[in-house]
């Protein structure tokens, strides 16, 4: 059987810096979410919701904040999952 280790776990979950990390990806992953929400009402044209998900991974990267890229690029997979139904399959293979 295998050794578990509680005290490093909770260790990692104490750590201040691991909530940042996750507090930059949460950050990274709504910052396209917001950009397309405002954006979209005065452009003149439609721009893809990747296209906002790719911003962010581009300013994540210029700013040298990995996690930021990490959270915008969930954005980009889970737009193009949304534009190619793979969501709605993967939600109707769970049987609802």
């Amino acid at each position: 059987m295998a050794s578990m280790n509680f005290g490093d776990a909770f260790q990692t979950l104490a750590d201040d810096e691991t909530w940042m990390d996750a507090a930059e990806v949460a950050a990274g992953y709504a910052g396209p979410m917001v950009g397309a929400n405002v954006l979209e009402g005065s452009m003149p044209f439609d721009v893809p919701n990747e296209a906002y998900g790719l911003v962010g991974v581009a300013a994540g990267e210029y700013g040298g904040r990995r996690m930021v890229s990490v959270g915008s690029g969930l954005y980009t997979i889970d737009a193009l999952a949304q534009r190619a139904g793979l969501k709605r399959k993967v939600t109707q293979v769970g049987g609802n």
